[in-house]
């Protein structure tokens, strides 16, 4: 009975200081998926938008993302190879995407598939402020092979975005308590 009580205990603690929980919208249009969804983060939008433009860590967090590289091709300007899994039904399916990112500092990201498993993948991050700190929005839409059911792609997203948002939360909730999260100006000489 006491192991069961702190069990609760413990499962209070974690949803209590868990950042909010990110809303997520995926419906069927024509031959694909569009998805969105958004969080606010405890941070400034350039807080965020560092978090999030730092590649190379992105897959210490966000889970089903395996790999990362990138390859800067201008000054605001980054081909992202990634490299993620889903799990549909018991089975990981890898998929990967070479991805040409716009970044507009602090503001938005732009992204769009070059090559990869998509028919056509491409969206955007929008960084804006929020009373609690950084309201971060996604919008993205997919096209999948013409094998791909598309309920089950729209159910399998649904999930997986709303893990990977949840994810970003606690990352930048956990950056700013270890005083990790910066922006550009507010960085020690």
């Amino acid at each position: 009975m006491g192991r069961y009580l702190l069990l609760c205990m413990w499962l209070a603690s974690l949803v209590a200081g868990a950042a909010e929980i990110p809303a997520v919208s995926v419906r069927v249009a024509g031959s694909g998926v569009e998805v969105s969804s958004s969080v606010v983060l405890p941070v400034q939008p350039c807080a965020a938008y560092a978090m999030l433009t730092d590649y190379a860590s992105l897959p210490e967090f966000i889970p089903g993302l395996l790999s990362i590289q990138y390859r800067r091709i201008a000054e605001h300007r980054v081909n992202v190879m990634q490299v993620g899994q889903v799990q549909v039904f018991i089975f990981h399916v890898r998929m990967q995407s070479l991805l040409e990112m716009q970044e507009v500092p602090d503001r938005r990201i732009l992204f769009r598939q070059i090559s990869g498993d998509f028919v056509a993948y491409d969206g955007e991050w929008d960084f804006s402020t929020d009373a609690a700190g950084t309201r971060v929005d996604y919008r993205a839409t997919m096209s999948f092979k013409p094998y791909v059911p598309l309920l089950l792609a729209r159910s399998i997203l649904e999930h997986d975005v709303k893990e990977k948002f949840a994810a970003i939360g606690r990352e930048a909730t956990d950056r700013k308590k270890r005083g990790l999260l910066h922006c550009a100006a507010d960085a020690p000489p």
